[in-house]
């Protein structure tokens, strides 16, 4: 107690010591103390199994913000809404950005960490925690010590840490709880009794409740177990311990799972679980009450219940997790559902849990939880008799970019399919969508092959999957590269229209006048591209879903932006961060913060990089997901705006390698002029290999007609294209089906990009700008307006020696002409002294 004290000034606390040390009796005894003391108010989250989606922890984590303040309308909102689980950690930063500051002192606990072995939880809780106000204290009770990724907070001694040295009890304090409850033993027997426990709370309880008059006794589970069953379970009597065997398969206890995994044994149809629960948690019987009438077994307790349940008989176990299955089932909350029924071994509960799951509209998971559900759920046992969920395995490894996998899987359901349709009809439209993300076929002749299936009204105007566009802005280049349909776009896209417009019924209008933007945007053809995006934009309905709104809107702001309508631009932005606020649809956040940040990096903001890598860091030696492509692209481009052009070629390289396995040509050009851009940037030998990325990006767009991607990257990309027309119309030009015009036109398209933006470096030049005094003296007159043959008579020099300094010149301000290098010149005051050095001319 005296230990906490001297820490409740401290933010973070955090308390691990094996279980039965007294954590949470510990921290129970403190919190009412400091509730004496000040006004505290606490919130307690017992964390269990389940809580290792990332949905259901966020789910807690701002339930117990909310039961905190209790009058926060907005808070209370978003704890309880519909689509939560959608997005789980934008509605978390939602919540933590609406809650009110007060004077009074919040403690929240998360009881049981260790039980959390997710990855993406233990690295968001830093970043959670370090939102919540400072009259937060957060008190973390584990089994184990702080994992990896607090390592930073007790670093910086931001967190305090308690261990088990500090819970165990001493001799002398086991001599003292002895007395204290009428049993005087020796000082002999007090250090026995720890020999014994190692001063272990539980262990040293279970003695002092026995007869045992020797105390130098090995406790292992077993002899605690023997001791429950004899001191504590059989002075219960027969409805109490019924009651508790039957509801231990939920970690989390309420009355109306109780009610509902009692409801068909004899003695509980009238009996109340509220009451039930209470008197025992009145009687201490291992049982700790939580927020809003949850309760919660001790773990150890829990296991010996599991223990005595076990005795009634295989048959009987699997009953009782089914029934909590179909509890959670019924509740439409198909991610707990699916668990239970795996422990009661029911493939029928898991399979029809995985089917409503796996619904376009449903609004109950994340990509990320339905990722987790799937992989901890779909084996070949119940493939073999549900092979409908295959479908499942072939969208998770299409989304996580798994190719090989995603590709066996296809043809094993092709294979399988006449099978599938008898057992699942919606197959025939799910069918459809697999033929459509089938990279391996010509998408103009998968539509025509699709046309034939007779999937019109089995389950028209429903898309069947976690997400249409996974969730990417631009439905053009989304879940497929829809180049294919760009030589004779209004032909393919009408074909498109006939064949998979059922499966979006009236919100194909849309999807459709997004594409045909997207394409033209792509070739540069704006006004077409801005006339059909606000087709687009006027096509959204109330009966769109929130995805598909994104869409429209998304595409929209880059064309005003193309076409130097900033404010515009701004305010259809304004209009997207509305919608997604108002539909809860925070799942589009990422993707959408992730084009803003762009918008930023391409004036080379450094703040701006730092605060995407701080949020949105990748390990660039890990597997990259499908899903994240977008993501990718900005976290590469603020790699490059912060110079870690190491970490930038790494994730380029993962992405393109993705992006051409899965035959996306836009993704393919973007990420080999980026790869450009970073060689660019670290000079010597890396300026041919830039050359070399930029020609293959160049030779793709001109397949296609594409420049919009060179127009975005401005001036990043002019003098590279400037060397690269050079190139072009050498005698000995490798590249030679590259037309030098096309080139042409892919100069003047960045030359205009360049007017609204300034490129990832920010038009930065070196630190010191090192010069001979003889450059100097060029750089002046070609300000003054001389050209080469001018310059070299005023200096008595060769024609031949200028171009030798105004090609060094060119280099170090990284331009591509003389124009380009006098407006270089000028705007970084070089001839006025600003950033600096000369060097003597070597003579």
């Amino acid at each position: 107690m005296k230990r906490l004290d001297s820490l409740s000034e401290r933010r973070f606390i955090y308390m691990h010591a094996p279980g039965g040390f007294g954590k949470t009796v510990s921290s129970l005894l403190w919190l009412q103390h400091r509730e004496r003391l000040a006004d505290t108010k606490r919130a307690w989250v017992s964390l269990d199994e389940y809580d290792n989606k990332t949905a259901e922890f966020c789910k807690r984590f701002v339930s117990a913000l909310a039961a905190l303040q209790s009058k926060n309308k907005r808070l209370k909102e978003l704890a309880i809404h519909r689509a939560f689980n959608t997005a789980p950690v934008e509605f978390t930063l939602q919540a933590l950005g609406v809650l009110e500051s007060e004077q009074n002192k919040n403690v929240l606990v998360f009881d049981d960490l260790h039980i959390i072995k997710n990855d993406e939880i233990l690295n968001l809780i830093p970043v959670f925690l370090k939102r919540l106000p400072e009259n937060f204290t957060i008190l973390l009770l584990s089994r184990t010590a702080p994992p990896d990724s607090f390592s930073e907070m007790v670093t910086k001694a931001e967190l305090a840490v308690i261990d088990a040295e500090d819970l165990q009890f001493s001799g002398a304090e086991i001599k003292a709880l002895f007395e204290r409850n009428g049993r005087s033993i020796t000082t002999r027997q007090a250090n026995e009794i720890l020999a014994s426990t190692g001063g272990w709370a539980i262990g040293i309880r279970a003695l002092l409740m026995s007869d045992e008059e020797s105390y130098s006794l090995d406790l292992t589970d077993r002899y605690l177990e023997n001791f429950l069953r004899t001191h504590v379970w059989e002075r219960w009597d027969d409805r109490l311990r019924g009651f508790m065997t039957l509801v231990s398969v939920a970690e989390e206890l309420t009355p109306e799972l109780c009610k509902y995994l009692t409801a068909d044994e004899r003695g509980f149809k009238k009996t109340s679980a509220l009451s039930m629960l209470k008197e025992l948690a009145r009687e201490n019987a291992f049982l700790r009450a939580g927020e809003n009438n949850t309760y919660r077994f001790h773990d150890l307790f829990r296991e010996f219940l599991l223990n005595m349940l076990e005795e009634k008989g295989h048959d009987f176990v699997k009953k009782q997790w089914n029934k909590a299955g179909d509890y959670y089932y019924e509740k439409e909350d198909y991610f707990r559902a699916v668990a239970y029924y795996k422990k009661g071994e029911n493939d029928d509960g898991v399979a029809k849990s995985l089917f409503w799951m796996y619904d376009y509209h449903s609004s109950f998971a994340s990509i990320e939880d339905t990722l987790y559900a799937i992989h901890s759920s779909v084996n070949d046992s119940i493939l073999k008799k549900h092979p409908f969920l295959l479908e499942t395995l072939i969208w998770a490894a299409y989304v996580e970019g798994r190719a090989d996998d995603f590709e066996g899987f296809l043809d094993r359901y092709y294979k399988l399919f006449p099978k599938i349709l008898v057992q699942s009809p919606r197959s025939a439209v799910v069918l459809a969508e697999l033929r459509c993300i089938d990279y391996r076929v010509d998408f103009v002749k998968t539509l025509k092959s699709v046309s034939r299936v007779p999937f019109k009204g089995v389950a028209s105007g429903a898309a069947v999957t976690p997400s249409v566009s996974q969730n990417m802005p631009f439905l053009h280049r989304s879940y497929r590269d829809h180049s294919e349909l760009v030589f004779d776009m209004y032909k393919n896209i009408g074909l498109a229209e006939k064949v998979i417009g059922v499966v979006f019924g009236n919100e194909f209008v849309v999807v459709k006048e997004c594409l045909y933007a997207g394409m033209h945007y792509e070739r540069g053809n704006l006004q077409e591209a801005y006339e059909h995006a606000l087709a687009a934009f006027a096509g959204i309905s109330g009966r769109c879903s929130a995805e598909i709104m994104f869409c429209a809107m998304m595409i929209l702001a880059p064309v005003l932006f193309a076409e130097g309508q900033g404010a515009e631009a701004e305010r259809v932005l304004e209009n997207v961060r509305g919608m997604i606020e108002r539909e809860k649809a925070f799942y589009l956040n990422a993707n959408f913060r992730a084009y803003l940040c762009r918008l930023r990096l391409g004036d080379g903001d450094k703040a701006a990089a730092g605060e995407w890598l701080a949020d949105f860091g990748v390990n660039v030696y890990g597997n990259i997901m499908f899903y994240e492509l977008f993501q990718h692209f900005t976290t590469a481009r603020a790699f490059i705006v912060v110079g870690n052009y190491a970490s930038a070629i790494l994730l380029l390289k993962k992405v393109l390698e993705l992006s051409e396995r899965y035959k996306r040509p836009l993704d393919v050009i973007e990420a080999r002029v980026l790869l450009a851009i970073v060689y660019w940037k670290r000079g010597g030998h890396g300026l041919n290999i830039a050359l070399d990325y930029l020609e293959e990006a160049v030779s793709i767009a001109h397949e296609y007609g594409y420049t919009q991607v060179f127009a975005n990257e401005g001036a990043e990309v002019l003098n590279m294209l400037g060397r690269l027309q050079k190139r072009s119309v050498q005698k000995n030009y490798a590249g030679g089906e590259i037309p030098g015009e096309f080139v042409k036109t892919l100069y003047f398209a960045a030359a205009a990009g360049a007017k609204f933006s300034k490129g990832l470096t920010g038009g930065r030049a070196p630190e010191k700008l090192v010069f001979t005094e003889k450059q100097l003296s060029v750089m002046r007159l070609m300000c003054e307006g001389y050209g080469r043959n001018e310059i070299a008579e005023k200096m008595g020099l060769k024609p031949n020696g200028v171009k030798s300094h105004t090609t060094l010149i060119y280099k170090k301000l990284d331009v591509a002409s003389g124009l380009e290098a006098v407006m270089k010149i000028k705007e970084l005051g070089i001839l006025s002294g600003k950033r600096l050095t000369i060097k003597e001319d070597i003579k």
